[in-house]
This record gives C-alpha cells, structure tokens and sequence, in this order.
C-alpha cells in the first residue's frame, strides 16, 4: 500500500483486502489511525476460488466494486469508469483515507490515482511521474536501474491523454 497524497492510497489485492478487514493509516490532518472511510476494488474480489470477503469489517468503510480487465474493453469502458471511481474518491476522502486497488497496483489503479490527480490539476506527465516516485519511496531503492513500478495499459493512457491532454503516452521510469 503505498500513499500518494493525503488521503490518498494506491495498493495491489493484498492491500485492497487488509483494507476491507479493517488495516488503519493515519488520518491527516488529525494525526489519529482511522480504518479507510473508502476502498475501489478494480480487479475481482476474490482473485481466486476463496470465499469473497462479505464485506468491509468497519460500517465507516464503504467498498466500490467495478473489476475490469487490464487494458479493458478501450477507452470508452474505462472513462465509464472513471465517470463512477472520481466522484466516490472525492466523496469519500471528505470522511478518511480512500485506498484505490488492483491485482498488482500497476495499470488499473495507477491509471485511476493518476485520473484523480490530473482533476486535481497535475498533468498527466506529472501525475504519472508522482504515483512512481511516492512508490519508489515506499519500497526503497530499486533493485536495477530502469525498474518499472507503473506500468498503465495503452488503452488507459489513451483515454487519460483524451481526457487530460498532455503529449505523454508512456509511464515515466522511476529511479
């Protein structure tokens, strides 16, 4: 799991299901731990036969659910996406911490932190290069240079380029 702005979390499965049973992160600005008051679930829960979690453990949390495939269906499906994902991370960052996941938190997830971010009023450029210096921070130096830690479909790029201009059509490699 790693933080990209306050409030603000990027994870893979493993994140996404300590999230739903209840993992805690400081809350800023109160400084206080706080279960995430939101969790966006883009890759199946569960990814295997395992029984599907019934749900967040903490009645604060509330989980939003819209698996899709890496690369998706195009550009259409993921601003779509989009159109659901942003408005219910705004909404929930108002109440706590939002942690936005997919199977490996490298395409799916970094595509929609990165959507958020621009609305915010980052370029894409720059958006793309925040997610990969906030997780290259978090896991520490990089075992070989050139090591990739985003890695966001064409498909994605695209639509995030339509979206948000910016003459970007691949991720930064982080350092």
């Amino acid at each position: 799991m790693w933080k990209i702005e306050s409030r603000l979390y990027l994870g893979d499965y493993r994140s996404g299901e300590a999230a739903l049973a209840g993992a805690e992160q400081v809350l800023e600005p109160e400084g206080k731990l706080a279960p995430f008051a939101g969790v966006v679930s883009l890759c199946p829960m569960p990814l295997t036969f395992d029984r599907p979690p019934e749900g967040p453990r903490h009645r604060t949390t509330e989980w939003l659910r819209i698996p899709i495939a890496d690369g998706g269906a195009g550009e259409e499906e993921f601003e779509r996406v989009l159109g659901v994902v942003l408005p219910f991370v705004e909404r929930r960052m108002k109440h706590g911490n939002v942690l936005v996941h997919c199977a490996a938190g490298m395409s799916r997830s970094v595509s929609v932190v990165a959507a958020w971010l621009c609305s915010s009023g980052l370029s894409l450029d720059n958006a793309l290069e925040h997610i990969a210096s906030a997780k290259t921070e978090a896991m520490g130096p990089p075992s070989s240079p050139g090591w990739l830690v985003i890695s966001p479909a064409e498909e994605f790029l695209a639509c995030l380029q339509r979206m948000f201009g910016g003459p970007s059509i691949r991720p930064p490699i982080a350092r």
